[in-house]
């Protein structure tokens, strides 16, 4: 079965949403699978492309016999490589002058057209055009207005142009209110979008003026929201859907090389006529009912959407409690499968971390999938899980927040046409789990911190003993166990005399190498501590008769005797070691263990002897 790949800035709502749904079926019915790309980050919001991403990988090259692309969602030189692979491209509303390719157009012509002639057949003459005019769907808008006008002898105005910063509600907007400062020089307006033209309406509404009266106003898309404004819009409708299979049917035919030489396929438009034109209402009882449905049907969606998404919302913050990577927060969606690809340090591929299977009983009973690369993903058995639900696509979005790219996340799911541009579930899921895997990262640091500042400070920095402090706790506790401990006092012999003479440096060399000297001794019969300065303290709870402390100390008097060789220089450092048994001083603490066995070590250091045992008389 063939697998269409495409790629678009976001993966739901009417437009994008539309378009996928006309090519899922599309697809569909010719026996193929399909694969949707968001190209921009996880949780962005909805913008105007000026510039296309390039996505750092071959997402889904693997698979995909081709892509259909949707608008500039990918940057030319991205596109080209996919070209030089074998696979085909056709390209939705946007043109790469750089490549050779088939692109589908919504005919603008057609339908502006004739919403110019229609406010024109309603006696306007001062007709203005509200877009953004940097996307090329309303460059073509644009143009076709002004035809229009000339053709019924109507030389267009510059200064009946007004600029929208984009395609949204606040872009029009923003053009009414020039519209306003300018003296409201027009008396219809044709929108680029239906967005554009809603928020117009806003603000001339909230001006005062009477619509439509004093502006009629034609929007371009037919949204839903579109037979709720008041007036009612009148619309030029895009079959996004047939856009969509248009798109999807020509790729198909290039697949298999029945296709003709790249060329400009359009979808035709039509006017939608309502009041906001002019026009009077042709609202009847079953069509008021009919809104009122659809009204309640969507408010009823979005209360599930909001409850669904909130608990999402806490799954993922509580990523400290269950690990997000597992995906358990899919059941709480509609999606059928999906997996959790994350890049392996140092490697091109992802491992895949989370497999979802909603047959499976639980996160941790799906089948682990082994590791991809980015071109192979998603893994073929998330594709399989699309092809077995009718109506199914595999959704593929980059966990990537800024700098933060952790990987890619997969779903099997429908097409939402309902969400909001930037606000598709799957964007915000994409989004929420990076921040969850960032605060896992960081809690990971945090505690990596902690345990170094513990070791830090328990532990000497120099030798990585005990330091005093943990070793008096590391006795105490022995002590508590019962009386068969004791504790060795070992000071180096003239040791200021070997940093007075070699330098701190040498001297440091020293005293790590008696450390390792006294651990490799020890083994497992007791452990060393760093007192301070040339002084080590040794614990011994483990006594027996091969291993008494003053046979302990005979062995470990030799090895600390033996010549050191720091920086190629032969140097003999030897020690005097005092012995402190806990059970000849019963009533002593850990503390007063250290000074009986320190003055011990004092008197073997005073008679030259090497080792003396205490005196045994407790201390308080």
């Amino acid at each position: 079965m063939a697998v269409l790949g495409v790629l678009s800035p976001f993966l739901g709502g009417w437009y994008f949403g539309g378009l996928i749904e006309g090519i899922a079926r599309a697809a569909a019915d010719a026996g193929a699978a399909v694969v949707a790309v968001q190209t921009l980050d996880a949780g962005t919001d909805q913008l105007e492309l000026t510039e296309p991403p390039h996505p750092p990988h071959p997402l889904a090259c693997d698979h995909a016999a081709g892509f259909v692309v949707i608008v500039n969602a990918a940057s030319a030189k991205y596109l080209r490589e996919i070209q030089a692979g074998g696979r085909p491209i056709v390209v939705i509303s946007h043109e790469f002058p750089e490549l050779d390719c088939p692109t589908v157009f919504p005919d603008n012509r057609v339908g502006v057209r004739a919403a110019v002639e229609h406010l024109i057949r309603h006696g306007h003459r001062r007709i203005a055009f509200a877009g953004f005019l940097g996307a090329l769907d309303q460059q073509e808008r644009c143009e076709t207005y002004r035809r229009t006008l000339r053709a019924h002898g109507i030389e267009p105005d510059p200064d009946l142009i007004f600029e929208a910063a984009d395609n949204q509600e606040a872009g029009g907007a923003g053009a009414a209110r020039t519209m306003l400062a300018a003296g409201l020089p027009s008396t219809a307006v044709v929108a680029g979008t239906d967005l554009n033209a809603i928020g117009i309406l806003r603000v001339l509404t909230e001006a005062g003026c009477r619509l439509p009266e004093d502006q009629a106003v034609v929007g371009f898309d037919d949204l839903s929201d579109a037979t709720f404004t008041e007036p009612r819009l009148t619309t030029v409708r895009q079959p996004l859907f047939d856009v969509g299979a248009t798109a999807a049917r020509v790729l198909l035919a290039a697949i298999d090389g029945t296709g003709e030489p790249p060329a400009r396929h359009e979808v035709a438009t039509e006017l939608v006529v309502r009041e906001s034109c002019g026009c009077p209402s042709s609202v009847g009882a079953a069509a008021l009912r009919a809104e009122g449905k659809s009204q309640h049907r969507e408010r009823t969606r979005l209360q599930r959407s909001l409850s669904s998404q909130y608990d999402i919302s806490l799954d993922l913050l509580r990523s400290h409690e269950e690990d997000p990577r597992q995906l358990g927060w899919l059941r709480r969606t509609s999606a059928r499968a999906g997996c959790l690809g994350l890049w392996t340090p140092g490697e091109p591929g992802l491992e895949i971390a989370g497999h979802f299977d909603r047959s499976a009983s639980s996160p941790a009973s799906a089948t682990p999938l082994p590791p991809v690369t980015a071109s192979g993903f998603p893994p073929v058995e998330i594709l399989d899980e699309a092809r077995a639900e009718p109506g199914s696509l595999t959704f593929v979005v980059p966990v990537r927040v800024g700098n933060r790219d952790w990987g890619l996340l997969a779903t099997v799911d429908r097409v939402d046409l309902q969400a909001a541009t930037g606000r598709e579930p799957i964007n915000q899921w994409a989004a929420l789990l990076t921040v969850a895997l960032d605060y896992q990262a960081v809690l990971h640091t945090l505690r990596d911190q902690e345990e170094q500042l513990r070791a830090s400070a328990l532990h000497d920095h120099l030798t990585g003993l005990p330091n005093r402090t943990h070793f008096l706790q590391l006795l105490a506790a022995a002590m508590e166990r019962g009386p068969e401990v004791a504790v060795l006092f070992v000071d180096l012999n003239d040791f200021k005399q070997i940093n007075d003479t070699y330098g701190h440096d040498v001297g440091d060399q020293i005293l790590v190498e008696v450390a390792d000297r006294l651990r490799a001794e020890l083994g497992r019969h007791g452990a060393a501590g760093r007192f301070g300065g040339d002084e080590f303290l040794v614990l011994l709870d483990a006594l027996d008769d091969d291993h008494t402390p003053e046979a302990t100390a005979r062995r470990l008097l030799s090895a600390l005797n033996r010549p050191h060789r720091p920086d190629g220089r032969q140097l003999v450092v030897t020690a005097s070691i005092g012995v402190a048994r806990a059970g000849r001083t019963p009533f002593a603490d850990a503390a007063a263990l250290v000074r009986e066995a320190d003055t011990a070590m004092y008197r073997a250091k005073a008679r030259r002897t090497g080792v003396e045992a205490g005196s045994g008389t407790p201390r308080r």
